[in-house]
């Protein structure tokens, strides 16, 4: 019984969210790149993201399968990334923005790869009331010093 209730939870919430299948942090080995050209695969579009070591270098959307085919035969990106993470996005149209969200969020540095940043389909910027910093007092000296128990005999 209760394992019904897990997989009907399980396919609600794969049913009403966003994302479909996903893969995070495959290694760029032929093996995991001919997985995405599975029949099943083969067509999914969505947010991809390729990695030096865990460290973000570019995001990009489109067509999963023929985009990470494409940087991986790419000359110029291909020795800056070793592994990939995809996400397949359910919602027409919602790729790209997610994909802009993903580029505003990270510093230029931790996608060093991406030439441009993103745009949004639609929304409207909002501007601060006010872009005066608040003064911050960092404590002196750190965290603090630890301080351990003294072991029992």
């Amino acid at each position: 019984m209760a394992k019904e209730i897990q997989m009907k939870m399980a396919r609600d919430k794969t049913e009403n969210g966003i994302v479909g299948r996903y893969g995070k942090l495959w290694t760029r080995v032929p093996a995991n790149v001919k997985k995405l050209a599975t029949k099943d695969l083969k067509e999914a579009t969505g947010v991809y993201a390729l990695y030096n070591g865990t460290m973000p270098v570019y995001i990009g959307h489109g067509r999963i399968f023929a985009r990470i085919r494409g940087h991986n035969r790419n000359r110029k990106k291909a020795p800056f990334w070793e592994h990939f993470s995809w996400y397949e996005i359910k919602g027409k149209g919602l790729s790209r923005d997610i994909e802009s969200l993903f580029l505003s969020v990270l510093p230029f540095y931790a996608r060093s790869l991406n030439k441009m940043g993103g745009k949004f389909a639609s929304g409207m910027k909002t501007p601060a009331a006010s872009k005066t910093p608040i003064k911050i007092s960092w404590p002196k000296g750190g965290a603090g010093k630890k301080r351990h128990r003294m072991k029992q005999k």
